[in-house]
């Protein structure tokens, strides 16, 4: 049975987050509100990766710190660029010599980062 986690991230508004995201290539595949005026709760999906994007006060803190494994870190890179999306910390191995990551940071100051695996060099 494959493990599957889904993290949640708060947001402020939903119309903000959901722009940005999509900037990452992540689309909505369904939202929940209760009524007209009521926080959404919703989740957005890039790839095999999934998030649950929440304006909900109680469900968790701002400040999150949300790692996703990529194929590859460098073309992820230049399509944020390519999207405008400013990019904190731009991609290299400052976590170990077979691991490339960069840092994005959210409108929400939620950090994520993107992790591509490397082969050890000998």
């Amino acid at each position: 049975m494959q493990q599957s986690v889904v993290p949640a991230i708060r947001i402020k508004s939903f119309k903000a987050g959901a722009a940005f995201y999509k900037k990452l290539g992540f689309e909505e595949q369904w939202r929940h509100q209760f009524g007209p005026n009521f926080p959404i709760f919703a989740s957005v999906r890039c790839d095999a990766m999934e998030i649950f994007l929440t304006e909900h006060t109680g469900d968790c803190a701002f400040g999150a710190l949300v790692h996703f494994y990529v194929h590859d870190v460098d073309a992820r890179h230049e399509r944020f660029q390519a999207q405008g999306v400013a990019v904190a910390e731009p991609p290299s191995n400052s976590i170990s010599p077979d691991m490339r990551h960069m840092i994005v940071v959210d409108p929400d100051g939620n950090r994520l980062s993107f992790i591509t695996r490397q082969e050890k060099v000998a």
